[in-house]
């Protein structure tokens, strides 16, 4: 599992000051998406998939599985990777986070604290002032199955100034 800025060369992207150590997967059910209203930052006060922090060793794989299960009780046996998403500038060092997909099993959820959990329609998640700003600019492709891409976004003073989308070549590996 590639982490480091090597990755960036390797994959023939332009580089970013930081590593890749969480996840992001967005639960589905028809026309519907789990999110989460964030209690902590980065993003606290506004809705976003549910992930965090991959643990030493884990594949991003692996960690999006355990974060979905922590964060909402619910047991997924595999999950879509839909891509990447980097940044710089934000209120969070610079970095990235492996975005993931699935369609959420059958059971209610049950939140571990991270913030209240709601199932919420896909036109709203793409458009809502209340959701991460960023997600409206990747969701749309990323829940219609798009091919993995890298989606980077670039602040200054809170603010987004710019954003691009690159593809992944299918060498990357998120086992």
């Amino acid at each position: 599992m590639a982490r480091r800025n090597d990755l960036y060369y390797n994959l023939g992207m332009p580089p970013v000051d930081g590593p890749l150590d969480f996840t992001l997967c967005f639960l589905t059910r028809g026309d519907q998406v789990l999110m989460l209203h964030r209690r902590k930052a980065p993003n606290r006060g506004l809705w976003n998939g549910v992930g965090g922090h991959l643990e030493p060793g884990e594949s991003p794989l692996a960690g999006c599985l355990r974060e979905v299960w922590e964060e909402t009780g619910l047991s997924i046996p595999a999950a879509r990777f839909g891509g990447l998403v980097t940044w710089e500038g934000f209120e969070f060092p610079p970095g990235g986070l492996y975005l993931f997909t699935a369609e959420a099993p059958p059971g209610e959820v049950t939140g571990d604290g991270e913030g209240d959990l709601a199932w919420r329609w896909r036109g709203w998640v793409f458009s809502s002032p209340q959701v991460v700003g960023n997600i409206h600019l990747f969701a749309p492709l990323l829940l219609a199955g798009a091919a993995p891409r890298r989606y980077h976004f670039a602040y200054r003073d809170g603010r987004l100034v710019v954003h691009t989308v690159h593809p992944l070549p299918p060498q990357l590996r998120v086992e």
